[in-house]
């Protein structure tokens, strides 16, 4: 026996003859979450729970030799399991590897020695639920799906086009109306629902109590038609806007030259930090593909350009964030951003960039990354996108991933997250299948720096899955997971074709409308 059945696999593991029957258990030290929730699960399992007999488990926290809060230690031997951690982070995490080991050894376990933390500090999920909505119990069954793969991270995609999805007093249509769409990209079906406050900080005390931190992001000024549709006046023009039906990047942001525009923003941010500011220091503000052709024609705009004296729309999209950022730090809190502006504009030295990185290299990640006083985060679309087929990304290439591919920089490394956009994965079933088996390899991937054997990696996680299928989240095969060539172009062309719709060849239409109809207007006034 070369390694342990464990997926991610730990920091340190030494692994002695002999093995400990742990059918029955008794458990001794203070009740916490971590231990209620292990006694639950393995009871489940088929483990026997007593007082007086069977493998005892001792567990303490406090001082130990691992200094992360997240570590532990947990050794398996004759006198029985103990396991040491510095905080209840690091004791949630040794419950977890013990449940998994428990399941993957039918619970006669090796001896063995484990000393592990993490490698990065922020290891995340990025969870879109503004294209499709997710019931409330589906994302507790996310969050249980993150808690077991050691990620302390669910940055919540809340808005976009095709949905806003939380409540916000001082603008009830954001959900009344915001929230539902006439149909969807799959067919003509009607969707909608959005989360209430209730919903909200019972979701975040559930994640808490994993030691996971919920991120809440609320993109602007762009991927925002649905607040448009609710309030016009928040747009350049005050057009009648639907909200989005189909995917992709919509052509109506924000209007950065209307001071009404900056007070919805704020207000906004002012419930979104009330809700959820005793679990996060951080917002993330979107700032993306904004496309800035109404900002082009837009009087107001083009006022705020000449006032500020700046050069183009690309430095008023900077003067937006400049803005919303500001407001941000000055009440203690943190902003991310996706990185798509352009590295020479300033915004924030407090903020935290986010690169997705597109497809290859990136020149103006490389310059963000040097120019960048924050820290950072890596979410590099070629190895971390899983709503991605497995023909453009394989189990193998997931397992691949490394947070600097990108050029950034591991002196500013915050960490990293994988991401599940849901433009094509409306349920949950679908996201399990998109998720797994891949989670498992990317998760390993932030867990664990250094060198990865994928072989041993494989063989490992054939016991997981089957763990995995067990709590309830179905794994794709790996045939499917790693594809052959033919099944992989297959899979590619039905995501392909599915892409290709009549909603660009509409943004196109309306972009011609929109100039002729609003462009004359300014010239004549």
């Amino acid at each position: 026996m070369n390694r342990l059945n464990l997926v991610p696999y730990p920091k340190s593991v030494e692994i002695f003859d002999g093995t400990l029957d742990c059918k029955a258990l008794r458990i001794a030290g203070d009740e916490c979450f971590a231990v209620s929730d292990f006694v639950d699960k393995v009871k489940g399992m088929g483990a026997e729970i007593s007082l007086a007999d069977g493998v005892k488990i001792i567990y303490a926290v406090g001082d130990c030799e691992i200094s992360d809060k997240e570590g532990y230690i947990l050794r398996i031997g004759d006198g029985g399991i103990d396991i040491k951690a510095l905080e209840q982070a690091g004791l949630s995490y040794a419950f977890c590897s013990l449940r998994q080991l428990l399941f993957n050894y039918a619970f006669k376990l090796p001896y063995c020695l484990i000393k592990d933390e993490p490698y990065l500090k922020h290891r995340g999920l990025l969870f879109d639920v503004g294209r499709y909505f997710y019931s409330k119990d589906d994302v507790l069954k996310i969050i249980d799906l993150c808690y077991l793969h050691r990620l302390n991270v669910m940055h919540w995609h809340l808005s976009e086009d095709q949905g806003w999805r939380i409540e916000i007093d001082k603008y009830p249509l954001l959900t009344q109306k915001g929230s539902a769409r006439s149909h969807t990209n799959f067919g003509i079906k009607p969707h909608k629902g959005f989360y209430t406050k209730a919903d909200v900080r019972e979701i975040v005390a559930y994640a808490n109590e994993r030691n996971i931190q919920v991120i809440p992001e609320i993109d602007m000024p762009g991927h925002i038609q649905s607040a448009l549709a609710c309030y016009p006046h928040l747009g350049c023009f005050d057009r009648k806007l639907p909200v989005a039906t189909h995917w992709g990047v919509k052509h109506d942001p924000l209007c950065a030259g209307k001071e009404s525009v900056y007070e919805f923003v704020f207000d906004v941010l002012d419930e979104i930090i009330e809700l959820f500011g005793e679990n996060t220091k951080y917002v993330h503000l979107g700032g993306d593909e904004v496309f800035k052709r109404r900002w082009q024609i837009c009087e107001r705009c083009q006022a705020v350009i000449k006032k500020e004296g700046l050069e183009n729309e690309e430095q008023l999209l900077g003067y937006f964030m400049r803005r919303v950022c500001k407001y941000i730090t000055d009440k203690g809190y943190t902003p991310i951003l996706w990185n798509g502006l352009d590295a020479d504009i300033e915004v924030s030295d407090d903020a935290v960039w986010q690169f997705w990185g597109g497809e290859g290299e990136n020149d103006n990640d490389a310059a963000r990354s040097a120019k960048s006083e924050g820290r950072q985060i890596a979410s590099d679309s070629e190895h971390t996108y899983l709503d991605f087929p497995y023909g453009k990304l394989s189990l193998r290439k997931a397992y691949s991933f490394n947070p600097l591919n990108k050029g950034v920089r591991e002196e500013k490394l915050l960490g990293a997250e994988i991401s599940l956009w849901t433009e094509y994965v409306p349920n949950f079933k679908t996201a399990c299948a998109r998720l797994l088996p891949r989670m498992c390899a990317l998760s390993e991937a932030l867990w664990l720096k250094g060198e990865k054997d994928y072989s041993d990696f494989e063989r490992r996680l054939g016991y997981t899955v089957k763990y995995l299928n067990r709590e309830g989240f179905k794994s794709r095969a790996l045939k499917i997971a790693n594809p052959s060539k033919v099944r992989g172009n297959l899979q590619n062309a039905w995501f392909n074709r599915r892409v290709l719709h009549w909603q660009g060849l509409h943004n196109l239409l309306d972009d011609a409308y929109v100039s002729r109809k609003f462009s004359k207007k300014s010239k004549t006034k």
